[in-house]
């Protein structure tokens, strides 16, 4: 059962299905939402909890998280916060979400002055996710400024679904709808949670119709929308609750019958003169007006009208841009229309065809391209990814000058097998060619992914298998529907390319844009590709039921269609999809089939066996059973001696298998494991390269929880030295890093040292976050340790009293900076504060379940209670 009880969540490195937890960023009514940690995918994720209460409806509130995942997995959206995963932690509901570096809408506004423009379009960026939740069939319910999330890169992203409907569901308390012939069939978002005549919401925000427990479509969430942006505007929000409710009541009372009069006296709510030292067009405010409608029908058709309607001084801007979109899309036909020429070349001049899409002029334009947005790491990453791209490139060469040389003597193949050799050649070709026009136009983030993309290009290996391409099914001999399938391969690739940049959702939406293209080919090698690629896609951005459906049949597909190297793939993501939603008998039976499918290939495939067997140890240490999950990981490591040099697989095996051995308690060996992690790392990607900052914290922090601090510091002040040239000295995750290495220098008693280190990072972090931030906690509590390890104890009593007023941060965090407080205060004369503060700090530990600190404070006031 995992560590907590019946009030409390989850203590901080406790494990939540597969999360480790790092600390609570909010609480709710029904859930609390915590920072997490994902090892498998080595990213952190925002994770929702039921929060488990004595006394209350645990069934209802379970069911209404459950819907939320239903109606996030629904959404694909850029505007709408993604849904990674959904499970049961004992009996409690999580839900894993994307972590947004950022603060609420809420926050945002209040952060800063923000002008009229600042407001609307971040306004109509967060309206694109209602209407994208709109077009999935759902209404929102609870749109207000502090469920929406703002980036610190700018993006804005909707959130808390959690009382979501689905559009033309009846209101809720409406008398259920007889059962379906198929029970399966049936939904959460299907169904009604309340009581019949309540209002679900935040009545501030709520329209009339929703006020009195009306029915509820997508003009109630526009309203809701219009409400939130006049108070980011004015400062205030548009209604007297009181008056608001007066109307809804008149509402339920006017009836279709009566007059067009009686009809228009409820339409409008009269709104207030606006604050004069607002300064906003008159135009937006007439657009809010219309909003804010208390009949839904004067309201805006839809939100998308809406936001057309906000949109005016965009409208020269999107011009310009339809323009340059046209542009591409002529080139794009262009370069599509180049297939049928590529597949002319027949066995002479490889290395020409080769030069068509890796030459020097190409290698320029992905280094420089790679250089110039990946900052500090961009050359070394540009020059690492040149050199895979290049290997692949001369390897490709090698195999097409072999398939022609063997070519020159007649009977040594069929004419048909040698047309299936080049045709595979020429699919690599076509891989290669979409991964170099990606990352000729790289962006930042694109940049960190630029080596895994090179690495992830399908192997050659298949299209030296000549049993394995005799057995596929024959390609048609319609030139046209060859063409065709020519065609479909190219976009694919660029699917697959999209993907594996980390451009999870542009991928989504091509690979949906040639759904029925796909189907009407009829070719099952591509079907079961074009499924495996969006399936992969699917689980990527949370949706793991549909990924699940389109891996199953992709194995299916590629049963059919004799693909046995794309079926172990499908087979060994699926069982991964299968295992995170705790079908651990169906992700077995998953791995028994992968396995026959490898033996049936004959061995000699050992990069993908290792994809399989870490997929299987994922899975195990999903299940907590990590005897099993070590025992993968060390076949898939034993394999990786087939991986080139510097790829990154192999830091990712020695990563996870670390992990398993931190879940078992083995630190030691775990720190070691993590090193070659580390090492293997900056093999792959670089010294520089971000996730290189994030390997030296870890590091630091275990090797700091064994004792070694010496060996910790070195780690932490490489993690320093990497954000500050990556992204800056003066930015919040360098204050973060900074935060590890006070706590280094805390441990090996070097005071001094750590009073600057901390001072340097608070002073970052009070520019870049607002007072009362729980990032600032962890810096105050620093520099009080610091101040009172140099004895300046009534120095120190200020800046612990503000780290103990930043309640947000974790109970053990807490106790720890209230005891230091508690001994401060008492060195400083002030004895009964001290041990008011040390009752506090106990209370804190045990909360946290830290028994041993608990003790400790114990021992110290019976101390110093004696006289």
């Amino acid at each position: 059962m995992p560590a907590t009880d019946s009030t409390t969540g989850p203590a901080p490195h406790a494990q939540v299905g597969r999360y480790v937890m790092i600390k609570e960023l909010g609480a709710g009514g029904m859930g609390a939402v915590y920072a997490a940690y994902d090892p498998d995918l080595d990213r952190k994720v925002a994770l929702k909890l039921l929060k488990r209460k004595p006394h209350g409806d645990e069934e209802l509130a379970r069911a209404r998280l459950l819907r939320e995942a239903q109606a996030m997995a629904r959404v694909s959206h850029q505007n709408v916060i993604p849904v990674f995963d959904v499970g049961l932690w004992g009996d409690q509901v999580f839900l894993a979400m994307e972590l947004i570096d950022g603060d609420t809408l809420e926050g945002w506004l209040k952060r800063a002055q923000r002008s009229w423009r600042e407001v609307v379009e971040v306004f109509i960026a967060a309206g694109q996710g209602l209407v994208a939740a709109h077009q999935a069939g759902l209404v929102h319910r609870d749109f207000k400024p502090s469920n929406v999330m703002v980036g610190r890169n700018g993006r804005v992203c909707v959130t808390d679904f959690g009382i979501a409907r689905q559009l033309g569901a009846p209101a809720e308390g409406a008398a259920a709808p007889a059962p379906e012939a198929d029970p399966s069939e049936r939904r959460m978002l299907d169904k009604s949670l309340t009581q019949p005549g309540l209002a679900i919401g935040t009545p501030r925000f709520m329209s009339p119709e929703q006020l009195r427990g009306g029915e509820v479509d997508a003009r109630s969430d526009q309203f809701s929308f219009c409400v939130s942006l006049y108070w980011a505007l004015y400062g205030q929000h548009p209604f007297v609750e009181a008056d608001l409710l007066d109307a809804a009541a008149t509402q339920s009372t006017v009836s279709a019958t009566e007059t067009l009069a009686s009809r228009r006296a409820v339409r409008n709510l009269p709104l207030p003169e606006p604050p004069r030292d607002r300064q906003v067009p008159a135009w937006v405010r007439q657009v809010l007006v219309r909003g804010l409608a208390v009949e839904s029908q004067a309201r805006f058709p839809t939100m998308a009208v809406l936001l057309e309607a906000l949109s005016q001084e965009r409208r020269r801007a999107k011009a310009r841009r339809r323009t340059a979109i046209a542009a591409a899309a002529v080139a794009s036909a262009g370069l599509v229309g180049g297939v049928a020429y590529q597949q002319s070349f027949a066995c002479a001049g490889a290395a020409r065809a080769m030069d068509e899409v890796w030459n020097p002029a190409a290698r320029q334009r992905v280094e420089a391209s790679l250089g110039e947005r990946g900052g500090a790491f961009g050359k070394d990453a540009a020059r690492r990814a040149s050199e895979v791209l290049a290997r692949y490139a001369e390897a490709w060469t090698r195999q097409r000058t072999e398939v022609c040389e063997t070519a020159r003597h007649p009977g040594s193949q069929t004419e048909e097998l040698l047309s299936r050799r080049l045709g595979c050649l020429e699919r690599r070709r076509r891989d290669l060619r979409a991964v170099v026009a990606m990352l000729a136009e790289a962006d930042a983030k694109l940049a960190e992914k630029a080596v895994d993309a090179a690495h992830a290009l399908p192997s050659l290996q298949e299209c030296a298998d000549l049993e394995a391409l005799a057995e596929q099914p024959r390609l048609p001999e319609d030139p046209a529907r060859r063409a065709e399938l020519e065609r479909l391969g190219g976009l694919l690739a660029e699917v697959k390319a999209l993907a594996d940049g980390g451009r999870i959702r542009p991928a989504l939406e091509k690979a949906g844009q040639m759904e029925s293209a796909v189907a009407a080919a009829g070719y099952a090698p591509l079907t079961a590709e074009w499924r495996f690629r969006r399936g992969a896609a699917e689980d990527q951005v949370g949706d793991s039921e549909a990924a699940r459906r389109d891996l199953l049949q992709a194995s299916m597909d590629a049963e059919a269609g004799h693909a046995d190297r794309l079926m172990v793939a499908a087979l060994a993501k699926l069982l991964f999809v299968e295992g995170k939603l705790g079908r651990f008998d169906r992700a077995d039976d998953w791995g028994g089939l992968a396995e026959a499918a490898l033996r049936r290939i004959g061995g000699g495939e050992p990069e993908l066996e290792a994809d399989l067997r870490v997929s299987q140890g994922v899975m195990e240490t999903t299940r907590r059973r990590f005897d099993q999950a070590q025992g993968w990981l060390e076949r898939a490591q034993s394999l990786q001696a087939a991986l080139p040099p510097g790829h990154p697989k192999r830091a990712r095996i020695a990563f996870l298998l670390g992990n398993v051995l931190l879940q078992r308690g083995e630190r030691a060996r775990a720190a070691e494991l993590l090193e070659i992690a580390l090492e293997q790392t900056q093999a792959a990607v670089g010294p520089l390269h971000p996730d290189m900052a994030r390997r030296h914290l870890l590091v630091a922090v275990v090797m700091r929880e064994l004792g070694k601090p010496e060996q910790a510091l070195e780690h932490a002040r490489a993690a320093v030295d990497i954000r500050s040239q990556v992204l800056g000295k003066e930015t919040e995750p360098t204050a973060e890093s900074m935060d590890e290495l006070g706590q280094c220098l805390l441990a090996l008693k070097r005071y001094a040292e750590a009073l600057e280190v901390y001072q340097a990072g608070l002073a970052i972090k009070q520019k870049a976050l607002p007072p009362g931030d729980e990032q600032l906690q962890y810096t105050y509590d620093g520099v009080g340790q610091a101040l009172l390890g140099l004895g300046r104890v009534k120095e120190a009593v200020v800046p612990l009293r503000q780290a103990v007023a930043i309640t947000a941060a974790p109970p053990d965090v807490l106790a720890e900076s209230g005891f230091a407080l508690a001994r401060a205060l008492w060195e400083a004369g002030d004895h009964a504060g001290a041990l008011a503060e040390a009752e506090k700090a106990q209370a804190r530990f045990v909360e946290a379940k830290e028994e041993a600190r608990a003790a400790e404070v114990t021992s110290w006031r019976a101390k110093v209670g004696k006289p």
